[in-house]
């Protein structure tokens, strides 16, 4: 098996992993089908599902390493960065191990996970970001990487790049809100991609002279 069918095989199994995991998370069982009294249909398709991931998480850790070290070598830019992204989050053991082949922004100048953007960057070399404003929504978009003209480009090609972050503003009376948001679209504070609140306060007390 090739190295690019075998992270192929992955990501399948990842994905019918995750949309098991999101089935369970909005299905509440009733009290009386508890695991012993499920049906049998539901019990056979949680035993299916476990030897997939299995497959994946009893690797030797020396292979294990040796393939995550391709992976986040390969990938150096998104969207191509999703991939270490998804080796992260099959399951704790390769989480660990991907924590420690990929470096902090400091010494590698990239960006892969959120808690990134609150590391320290490179000392050498500036990450080259940008600010994308939709005046119709009054919604600011950081994104990774490219200039607004490239932007711009890959826009109608349907292809996007990296978002970093997306703030909403909102005026009040004596000040202006800004909610910042890991998404473009959620910023609920009970949204997991909710990261803070900014206020501007206005000071109507300094003097202005003419």
């Amino acid at each position: 098996m090739s190295f690019k069918s075998s992270i192929r095989d992955l990501k399948e199994a990842r994905a019918a992993s995750t949309s098991a995991a999101a089935y369970s998370t909005s299905y509440q069982s009733p009290p009386c089908l508890l695991p012993h009294h499920r049906p049998m249909a539901e019990q056979e398709t949680h035993e299916e599902g476990r030897p997939q991931m299995s497959k994946w998480a009893n690797l030797p850790p020396e292979l294990l390493l040796d393939i995550l070290k391709r992976v986040e070598s390969g990938q150096v830019s998104w969207p191509g960065r999703r991939n270490v992204v998804s080796c992260a989050s099959v399951c704790r053991t390769w989480r660990e191990i991907t924590k420690e082949v990929v470096k902090p922004p400091e010494k590698s100048g990239r960006l892969t996970f959120p808690i990134s953007l609150k590391q320290p960057g490179p000392r050498d070399f500036p990450i080259q970001c940008f600010i994308r404003r939709e005046r119709a929504i009054s919604t600011y978009r950081l994104y990774l990487g490219l200039s607004p003209g490239e932007f711009s480009i890959l826009a109608l090609l349907e292809k996007n790049d990296k978002l970093l972050l997306a703030a909403r503003k909102s005026r009040r009376a004596a000040s202006t809100d800004f909610v910042i948001s890991l998404g473009s679209k959620e910023f609920s504070r009970a949204s997991c991609s909710y990261v803070g609140k900014l206020r501007q306060v206005f000071d109507f007390s300094a003097e202005y002279k003419h």
